[in-house]
């Protein structure tokens, strides 16, 4: 991952754990965007992977919370 992708990994992780940190631990909300950012990283169109991913991480976290 480049300088910019791990940039993007930060802001997502930093906003999920805002928003559900306290609910399951901000390791698991790191763990999940890895998960979902890396099964991602082959997608045609890259620009729209940090956005896919905020949205699919966010989506599980709020049926599991």
């Amino acid at each position: 991952m480049g300088i910019e992708a791990d940039h993007q990994i930060e802001a997502i992780v930093g906003d999920l754990t805002e928003e559900f940190g306290r609910l399951i631990g901000p390791k698991r909300v790191h763990d999940e965007v890895m998960r979902v950012y890396g099964r991602l990283s082959g997608a045609p169109i890259q620009q729209f992977v940090p956005v896919l991913t905020r949205r699919i991480v966010r989506e599980e976290l709020l049926r599991r919370t």
